[in-house]
């Protein structure tokens, strides 16, 4: 009770913020361009006045109202990490300070709220793939991170007070430098009910949990709530949530698929970055995720950063944060695969729909080519194939080396079948792409290590040597 207190003037912020977002699901077109400009051309000025790496790199370029975004120089992680010092605008903020502050938190409960000084939240990504990086968000910053979340949760979800209170589950890292299970603990005032688990956790334990709280709303990664789907058929778990969330890894068809057979309702599916926060929900139309710019920017570019028409996926995704002023993020490089529509959604929102999220250009396959030369392989080459196996319930895929590693949680007795279809499939598949496949290894396996920070589980991965 005393940790929820303490939670309420935070919560209070951000329920403010989540009424002043929600009026912008009801603007033009016009009105929500007008204010994204202008929310642009205050964080970059802002950024040029107090970040001496943005006052070097905009030296030059005239920050004026008719500003081509393009003329901006981009930002990747690994510079963002070099020149860190240089780029945060409170020049008490240091990145081996920040490192010493994580080191203090990374193995704490979060049954506090550490802030660096007493004012920044810390947050750091997975990791996955590569060094990980270190974000900070200011109050002001969390404030309109988390009136997004309510935006989303009010508004797209009816998530509303309830009584009796509504029953909600998270199945996330519930760790302080884990964006999602920040998130949750921030706005946790008591209104709802929010069972709170930690995806690392044995599946078996998540599944007793579940039918034990019988939850309303659920959320977790696709691959967690693929697995509880495959024992919400099975008959091990029986719950019955009104609304299921997805976010933090790509939701496949077959993933999707298999949430519906199991609990006969389609996924909310959700885009977000611990770099920006909220970049996209699906409504009720379930027609695409809506990007939300009153809070950031987006350009979806090919490999020679040039703008791709809607209807086309992207190579790049350059993400502009409108809302961090502590750690300006100005046409930040994310390697996430996403298609535009051309089209609005017929619900009526101002926001530009994404229809794809296929995963990260960073893990396109580079192959030797039948005819000579390579080609690149998307990873939804990969996946397609997969779906229509049965007996494959979950599944990672590695190329290292040269070959193909496959991991394959499999159902029945006859696996070593299973096995051989996998790997004929993923050759066919290869094979029409035009690319010349690899050594294909496929090994029964009985579950797919979650990784250790993050909960999260990447399907599809390339290792460099």
């Amino acid at each position: 009770m005393i940790e929820r207190l303490s939670r309420l003037p935070t919560a209070l912020r951000a329920l403010r913020a989540a009424r002043e977002l929600e009026t912008h699901e009801r603007w033009s077109r016009e009105q929500l361009r007008s204010h994204q400009r202008e929310r642009l051309l205050a964080i970059v000025r802002d950024a040029a006045a107090r970040s001496p790496y943005y006052q070097e790199r905009f030296a030059g370029i005239e920050l004026s109202d008719d500003l081509d975004l393009a003329a901006l120089p981009r930002l990747d992680k690994p510079t963002m990490l070099e020149h860190f010092d240089e780029l945060v605008t409170d020049r008490r903020l240091t990145l081996a300070g920040v490192e010493r502050h994580i080191a203090e938190i990374e193995g704490a409960e979060l049954r506090t709220d550490p802030k660096l000084f007493g004012e920044y939240r810390v947050l750091a990504s997975g990791g996955t793939s590569g060094r990980r990086g270190v974000f900070l968000y200011s109050r002001e910053d969390w404030t309109e991170l988390l009136g997004g979340l309510g935006r989303i949760w009010r508004r797209y979800l009816d998530f509303t007070p309830h009584l009796p209170r509504r029953r909600l589950a998270s199945i996330v890292a519930d760790k302080p430098l884990h964006g999602n299970g920040r998130v949750n603990r921030s706005i946790d005032i008591g209104i709802h009910r929010l069972l709170r688990l930690d995806a690392r956790n044995p599946i078996g334990e998540l599944v007793g949990e579940l039918n034990d709280f019988q939850p309303e709303g659920l959320f977790t990664y696709p691959s967690t709530a693929n697995l509880l789907a495959e024992r919400q058929l099975a008959g091990d778990l029986t719950i019955a949530p009104r609304w299921i969330t997805t976010g933090g890894e790509v939701l496949s068809d077959d993933i999707k698929g298999r949430i519906v057979a199991a609990f006969d309702r389609a996924p909310f599916d959700g885009y977000g970055t611990t770099e920006v926060g909220y970049v996209a929900f699906e409504c009720a139309r379930h027609a695409g995720l809506h990007v939300f710019e009153d809070q950031i920017q987006i350009e979806i570019v090919d490999d020679e950063y040039r703008p791709v028409p809607a209807g086309l996926p992207g190579a790049r995704l350059l993400v502009t944060n409108l809302v961090n002023r502590t750690q300006p993020l100005i046409r930040y490089e994310l390697n996430d695969l996403v298609t535009a529509s051309p089209e609005p959604c017929s619900c009526g929102r101002p926001f530009p729909l994404l229809t794809k999220i296929e995963g990260r250009s960073d893990d396109i396959l580079e192959l030797p080519a039948r005819g000579g030369g390579t080609t690149k392989v998307h990873p939804v080459t990969l996946r397609s194939p997969l779906a229509g196996i049965a007996a494959l319930s979950e599944y990672r895929i590695v190329y290292r080396a040269g070959e193909l590693h496959v991991e394959a949680v499999l159902a029945g007795t006859d696996q070593r079948r299973v096995c051989q279809e996998i790997e004929s499939s993923l050759g066919a598949a290869l094979a029409e792409r035009g690319a010349q496949p690899p050594p294909i290894h496929v090994e029964g396996v009985t579950e797919i290590p979650r990784h250790p920070h993050s909960g999260k589980h990447k399907a599809i991965e390339v290792e460099v040597s």
